[in-house]
């Protein structure tokens, strides 16, 4: 008995994607414009592009379309919903904006006609260049008043902020009041530190200061952060 029609589709794209002729980040047609092309029925299509979403060789993004995954990465990295569980993973997230692409798109043609590809191919200064501090800073302004941009500290994201400022402001074997629900990230600073994290009860998603009452962990203050 031959393959149903949808695996022959499947079979055909994934070809094309494993030969490279689809290279990850092309945008496939919509399920209708599919169907039209191939002359199979909308619900054909449908079937055809969720064996290869099966497969781990697209992803469909709400509002944005369906595209080639990169087969190099690992099927679970970023937000998956699995059904038969009802569990979605959280542990890498980010906003499904669909501008982000466009953003950074430009973003990397302003950095190329800057003729400045020279300096960002070699070892920066720490704490970022200052050409960045100053603008960082003037940015902030705005919101949190004048900033010296020599005492910004340019990071290498979100996690290496959080190493550098538990290693400036805590000491092994240090407690720490958090929320009962905390970071993850966090919790790992914390873990390779040696610092305790205690969980505080509080009232509308903020710690309540007069549950903790200035009691110590273990016979130790923890500090709130």
């Amino acid at each position: 008995m031959g393959k149903a029609r949808y695996i022959r589709l499947a079979d055909m794209l994934a070809t094309a994607i494993q030969s490279g002729k689809l290279a990850p980040g092309t945008k496939l047609p919509t399920h209708r414009a599919f169907a039209e092309k191939a002359d199979v029925a909308l619900a054909t299509a449908t079937r055809a592009y969720g064996e290869l979403e099966r497969r781990g060789m697209i992803v469909g993004e709400a509002g944005r379309g369906t595209f080639v995954r990169d087969l190099g990465l690992p099927p679970s990295l970023g937000i998956r919903q699995t059904a038969s569980e009802g569990l979605i993973d959280l542990v890498f997230n980010m906003p499904g904006d669909a501008a982000d692409a466009d953003m950074l798109r430009a973003g990397l043609r302003r950095l190329a006609a800057a003729g400045d590809l020279e300096a960002m191919l070699r070892y920066q200064p720490h704490g970022g260049r200052t050409h960045e501090r100053r603008i960082i800073a003037e940015n902030l302004t705005s919101t949190l008043g004048p900033i010296d941009p020599e005492c910004l500290l340019v990071t290498s994201g979100g996690q290496h902020g959080l190493a550098v400022t538990s290693l400036g402001l805590f000491r092994c074997g240090d407690a720490i009041a958090t929320d009962t629900l905390t970071y993850p990230g966090f919790k790992s600073v914390a873990a390779l530190q040696g610092l305790e994290l205690v969980p505080v009860e509080g009232r509308g998603g903020v710690m309540d200061p007069t549950i903790w009452n200035g009691s110590a962990a273990n016979g130790r203050c923890a500090r709130s952060i």
